[in-house]
C-alpha cells in the first residue's frame, strides 16, 4: 500500500532516532565524554575507542535520519505540501512525527558536530541536557513510526498497539546496531570498549526477544480476527507476496540470527568479542527492520476490501458491526 520513499521513510526516521537514543544513553550512563573544562573534549580525548564508536554512531544516527527527511521530503512531492506539513500544521501523527523528526535532526547534527570539531567550550551541562532531551524525541520518533499506520482509516490489520510497539522494539534494535557498525572504525578494541558492547549485545538480546513475543502477538492477534481486511492482510503478509520479506528478511535475518550471534557473544566468559561478528549481526538487524516495515506496510487491505464488506452485509441484511 505504502510506496518505496515512505517505507524508506519509517525505516530511516526510526533506525536514526534508534542510534541516537541508544548513543545518548550509553554517553550518559557509561562513556560520560568530557566537555566544556581544561583539557576536556579535544583529540586526545576522543581517540579511547568506546568514546571513538559514540562518535560514529552519532554520526550514522544523523545520516540516517538526514536520509530519512529527504524520502519524507520526495515523497510529498512538492515544497508546497512540505511547508505546509510545518507552517499550517493540523493536529495529526503525521504533524507531531514531523517536528519531533526535524528537532532531532538538529540535536543529532549538533551532538555529532561537537564530537568531531573538538569544541572544548561547549559547557558539559549543555551537552548533557541535549542528550537527554534527544533521548525522549528519539522515543517520539520510534513510537511515532508504528503510531503512523495505526492511525490511517480503512486498514484494520493495522488497528492495534502492537504495530507501534514492534516499530519502537525494532527502533530500539536498530540503535544497537548503529553502535556495533560503528565500533570496528574505532581503532584498535581495548577493554572498555568491548565491556560497552558485551553490554549493549545483552541489551539488543531483550529488545530482540521482546520483539519476538510481539511479533507472535501480532500474528495471533490478527488470526484471531474475524474482519476480512485483516484476515487478507495476514495472508498478503504470511503466505503471499510479502512472506519471503517477512519470514526470511524479518525473522530469520532480523530476529534468529541476531539473537543466536549475540548469545553467542553477549555470554562469553572472556572479555574478548569479535567487533567484526557484531557488525554482521548489526547488518542483518538493519536489514530485518527493512523487510518488517515493508511486509507491514505493504500488507495492508485498505477501505475498498472494507466497503465490500459493508455492501455484502447490506445486501444480506446482516447487521453492521
Amino acid at each position: 500500500m505504502f510506496g518505496e520513499l515512505a517505507v524508506l521513510y519509517l525505516f530511516l526516521g526510526g533506525a536514526g532516532a534508534g542510534a541516537v537514543a541508544v548513543g545518548c544513553a550509553l554517553d550518559l550512563a557509561l562513556v560520560r565524554q568530557p566537555f566544556g573544562f581544561a583539557g576536556g573534549y579535544a583529540p586526545n580525548s576522543s581517540v579511547q575507542p568506546r568514546a571513538r564508536t559514540l562518535d560514529f554512531a552519532f554520526a550514522l544516527g544523523f545520516a540516517l535520519l538526514a536520509a530519512g527527511v529527504t524520502c519524507l521530503m520526495a515523497d510529498l512531492g512538492r515544497l508546497d505540501r512540505v511547508a505546509s506539513l510545518f507552517l499550517s500544521p493540523h493536529p495529526a501523527a503525521l504533524t507531531v512525527g514531523a517536528y519531533a523528526l526535524a528537532v532531532l535532526l538538529v540535536l543529532s547534527a549538533a551532538l555529532a558536530l561537537v564530537r568531531f570539531l573538538y569544541l572544548p567550550d561547549v559547557p558539559q551541562a549543555a551537552v548533557r541536557a541535549a542528550e537527554a532531551a534527544a533521548i525522549a524525541i528519539a522515543l517520539v520518533v520510534m513510537a511515532y513510526t508504528g503510531v503512523l499506520l495505526q492511525t490511517i482509516g480503512g486498514v484494520g490489520f493495522w488497528k492495534t498497539p502492537l504495530v507501534p510497539a514492534l516499530f519502537l522494539l525494532s527502533s530500539l534494535s536498530c540503535g544497537a546496531a548503529a553502535v556495533f557498525a560503528a565500533a570496528p572504525f574505532a581503532g584498535v578494541a581495548d577493554e572498555p570498549q568491548l565491556r560497552m558492547l558485551k553490554l549493549l549485545a545483552r541489551f539488543d538480546l531483550a529488545v530482540i526477544a521482546l520483539e519476538i513475543v510481539i511479533a507472535a502477538a501480532f500474528l495471533a492477534w490478527a488470526a484471531s480476527c474475524d474482519h476480512p481486511g485483516t484476515a487478507a492482510s495476514l495472508a498478503v503478509m504470511t503466505q503471499g507476496e510479502n512472506a519471503l520479506a517477512w519470514w526470511l528478511g524479518f525473522g530469520a535475518c532480523g530476529l534468529a540470527a541476531p539473537l543466536v550471534a549475540e548469545l553467542a557473544l553477549a555470554w562469553r566468559r572472556s572479555a574478548r568479542i569479535s567487533r567484526r561478528a557484531l557488525a554482521i549481526a548489526a547488518a542483518l538487524v538493519l536489514a530485518g527492520a527493512l523487510c518488517m516495515r515493508w511486509a507491514v506496510s505493504d500488507s495492508g487491505v485498505h477501505r475498498a476490501l472494507e466497503l465490500q464488506e459493508v455492501e455484502i452485509a447490506a445486501l444480506s441484511g446482516a447487521p453492521l458491526e
